[in-house]
């Protein structure tokens, strides 16, 4: 198993990074009859087409291999629950979205299996990513790290009925220039889609840790939820086949491409390398 992801280098000052499009599921856990089910489950299917759409406009790719209950690219390594109310949703989840316990009694991962999943996967992806950011940087004034992913369908506590098409998250403006927000928010309308920015989901892992706009690095995380990701379930089915690109998700990253080529130059101030592993790993 490749623990970086699936990487796809491209020159754009653009790059797509999957943490929930992953539906592997390590042969050491199937030895609990609730991951067979798990297995090939897809969870993110807009992050994977929006992956694909990526890749076919040479557009720098990473994506995970995992199912993200093995664990959870999209959260802090120091296993901190995604809520205070439901802490079996950390970095290693013990229960699927539906509510399944996912291991027999008494045999939940320890913390000492947790800390070998985050060496072993979270670690090896993480540092792909940073890399890939570190290249794009180095060829361009600005770079946006978009990350889209399934955490409202990973949670049996968050409404996903009336979700928005588009789920833009900023870590409350703080990772990214409003322009490039402005740019995808107005594609993505003129497409029919509705929207929301910072809305439920606004301080994810990847916008806090990664976002350093001042230094041209752009984090905005997006969620495919609403109609859009029904019409995409109901054209492909709950299935890890290979998604086909899609015209409409072409068109907004068309558009963040743009606003990011139009911002003025900045400077990098230190080792953004050193300065952007630290906070990962904090």
């Amino acid at each position: 198993m490749e623990c970086k992801g699936a990487i796809f280098r491209g020159k754009s000052a653009v790059m797509v990074v999957t943490p929930h499009s992953g539906t592997v599921v390590p042969s050491a856990l199937l030895v609990h009859p609730a991951w067979e089910a798990v297995a090939g489950r897809l969870s993110d299917p807009g992050g994977k087409i929006l992956a694909t759409t990526a890749r076919k406009s040479e557009i720098t790719s990473i994506s995970a291999m995992l199912h993200p209950c093995v664990i959870d690219l999209n959260v802090a390594a120091n296993n901190a629950a995604l809520s205070e109310r439901l802490n079996r949703l950390g970095l290693c989840r013990t229960h699927t979205s539906r509510g399944e316990a996912l291991y027999l009694p008494g045999l939940e991962p320890l913390d000492a299996d947790v800390q070998c999943r985050i060496e072993e996967y979270w670690k090896p992806f993480h540092a792909a990513v940073l890399e890939e950011l570190i290249r794009l940087r180095s060829l361009h004034n600005h770079v946006l790290m978009l990350v889209p992913h399934a955490g409202a369908w990973l949670s049996p506590y968050r409404d996903q009925l009336e979700a928005a098409d588009c789920n833009f998250s900023t870590n409350h403006g703080a990772s990214s220039e409003r322009l490039i927000v402005s740019a995808m928010t107005q594609a993505s309308q003129a497409l029919d889609h509705s929207w929301v920015v910072n809305g439920k989901m606004i301080d994810t892992f990847a916008a806090q840790r990664y976002g350093r706009p001042e230094q041209g690095v752009h984090v905005i995380e997006l969620e495919i939820g609403g109609r859009w990701r029904r019409a995409i379930e109901a054209a492909a089915g709950d299935s890890a086949d290979e998604a086909r690109p899609d015209a409409d998700m072409a068109k907004i990253l068309c558009a963040a491409e743009q606003a990011i080529e139009s911002l003025p130059a900045t400077s990098v101030a230190g080792d953004l390398m050193r300065e952007l592993r630290d906070s990962w790993l904090e």
